[in-house]
């Protein structure tokens, strides 16, 4: 059993019936889809950093061997196709393809090489001579601690009892750093709240296809059974009927019924009309 993967970094699909008709059809036939997001194809797909850099410079070589060979004779359609299959025997190989997933950190997934790709770091600044650093001055007792380790530093070459002093003091300034940290990141989320509902428009919830065709798939893996239309978009109309509606119609029906049982059956009326025949003279 094969099994194929897609990846669609820039697929925009308006209809979600039938987004799910086709993520339904892939699955059932072995095909697992890979949504990736819009502008990142340079930094995720895995073609594009790995198996096409091998195709390129075997098609490269091709061309190459083909110009020593024939010098003057022009590239056409016939000696494309035979330069580039095989130059596809070389670079579409399983090797390169799951060296390309791995690079690119999806397969095993890996979000840190993402984020280390080197076209999204900062631009580094010019190198310049060599600053060594300055040393740390020493913290006398008129000066402020400011970090846990400057009071461990008040400390130093004090006795044990005074040693353990300046310990607890530091493991409480550590408590209460981590406490406004807290706070900070609390006050900062309300505020992004704030301001989001102060703009008062609503953006329109995009869903991910990924979380739609995982569902889908864990729907049919389980052999639910699936309706014959499940699969088609089918508008649905609904008709609203009221309860007042509903009882007038039942009891209008039960009345009919008692009437049809009382009344006795009569003949048409065309049986009982004379037919004139008017005599040709």
């Amino acid at each position: 059993m094969q099994q194929y993967v897609l990846h669609f970094p820039h697929l925009k699909i308006s209809a979600e019936w039938w987004k799910d008709e086709w993520m339904a059809t892939c699955f059932l036939n072995h095909v697992y889809c890979c949504y990736l997001p819009a502008h990142c194809s340079h930094g995720l797909q895995p073609l594009d950093n790995e198996v096409f850099n091998a195709l390129k410079a075997a098609y490269r070589r091709e061309l190459e061997r083909f110009a020593s060979l024939t010098d003057s004779a022009p590239m056409d359609k016939v000696n494309f196709i035979r330069a580039y299959a095989k130059a596809r025997r070389v670079g579409m190989t399983k090797k390169n393809i799951l060296s390309g997933w791995r690079v690119t950190g999806n397969w095993p997934i890996s979000r840190s090489k993402a984020l280390r790709h080197p076209e999204i770091q900062q631009d580094r600044p010019n190198s310049g001579p060599r600053v060594t650093p300055e040393p740390r001055p020493y913290l006398g007792s008129d000066d402020t601690p400011q970090t846990s380790r400057q009071i461990r530093d008040l400390g130093l070459n004090k006795t044990p009892k005074t040693r353990r002093r300046y310990s607890v003091i530091a493991k409480g300034f550590e408590a209460q750093q981590q406490t406004v940290a807290a706070h900070t990141l609390r006050i900062a989320s309300l505020e992004e709240e704030l301001a989001r509902l102060k703009r008062g428009k609503k953006r329109k919830a995009v869903s991910n296809p990924n979380k739609r065709f995982m569902t889908l798939g864990e729907t049919l893996a389980g052999k639910e059974p699936i309706p014959e239309g499940a699969t088609r978009y089918t508008p649905v109309g609904v008709e609203y009927v009221s309860s007042s509606e509903q009882e007038s119609e039942s009891e209008a029906g039960s009345v009919i019924e008692v009437r049809e049982e009382n009344i006795p059956h009569q003949p048409p009326r065309w049986s009982r009309r004379m037919v004139k025949k008017t005599r040709v003279q």
